[in-house]
C-alpha cells in the first residue's frame, strides 16, 4: 500500500511539475552591464594595413592598438521556467582605436572603429531559480563605422552591416551577473567580459 501511494504521488508530481514551473517562474526582466572588449585584431591585420598605406605612396607606415575598449549592453528577457529564457538586447561595442604613423611624408593618424548590434538569444539555465549558470546562443544584427583623423582633417564612413551568431556563458546570483560573450563580425569575433545587473519586473 505504501509503495502504491508513493508511485501515485510521484506520477502526480511529474505530471504537475511543468505546469508548476511555468506558473511559478514565468516573468519578464531587465538586464544591463558594462563590457570590457577584446577586439581580436592581430599583428597580421596591422601589417596588411601598413602595406596598404605604403602602396598609397608613403615611405613607411607603422600601426598599433591595445585591442581593448569599453561598451555596454541593455536588454529585456523573459523566464519561461527554471531552465529556459529568451532575451533581446542592444550592445554598444565601444571604440577600437588604431594609431598610425607614416614617413615620406610624416603624418600621425588615428582610426576609431565603433559599432552596435541588436540581438536575440535563447538561454539554457542550470541551477537554482535565483542563482544559476547559463549558456546563451543567438543572432545579432550589427552596424560598424570608422572615423579617420589626420593632420589634414578627418573623415567618417560606414564600414558595413550584417547578421551573425553570438554567444554568452555566464552566472547570475540574485540581481548580479557576470558573463563571457562573443559576437561574430564577418570573419572576426569580438569577445567581452561583462559585469551587470538583472532586475525582475
Amino acid at each position: 500500500m505504501k509503495i502504491r501511494n508513493k508511485i501515485i504521488a510521484l506520477m502526480i508530481s511529474l505530471i504537475a511539475m511543468p505546469t508548476l514551473l511555468v506558473s511559478a517562474e514565468k516573468q519578464p526582466y531587465f538586464y544591463g552591464g558594462v563590457k570590457l572588449f577584446n577586439y581580436g585584431l592581430e599583428n597580421g591585420d596591422l601589417r596588411t594595413l601598413n602595406v596598404s598605406i605604403v602602396n598609397l605612396g608613403f615611405s613607411s607606415s607603422t600601426s598599433s592598438t591595445d585591442n581593448r575598449g569599453y561598451g555596454v549592453e541593455l536588454g529585456l528577457g523573459y523566464d519561461f521556467n527554471k531552465n529556459l529564457a529568451v532575451e533581446a538586447g542592444y550592445t554598444n561595442f565601444g571604440t577600437l582605436t588604431i594609431n598610425n604613423r607614416t614617413t615620406g611624408p610624416t603624418t600621425s593618424n588615428t582610426l576609431d572603429i565603433t559599432g552596435y548590434s541588436l540581438g536575440v538569444g535563447v538561454l539554457g539555465k542550470f541551477g537554482e531559480e535565483k542563482s544559476y549558470g547559463y549558456i546563451k546562443a543567438g543572432l545579432h544584427n550589427w552596424d560598424m563605422s570608422g572615423k579617420l583623423s589626420t593632420s589634414l582633417g578627418s573623415s567618417s564612413e560606414a564600414l558595413g552591416t550584417g547578421t551573425d551568431p553570438m554567444f554568452s556563458v555566464g552566472y547570475r546570483a540574485d540581481i548580479f551577473q557576470i558573463s563571457y560573450d562573443g559576437y561574430q563580425i564577418d570573419d572576426r569575433w569580438f569577445k567581452s567580459f561583462t559585469i551587470g545587473l538583472k532586475y525582475n519586473f
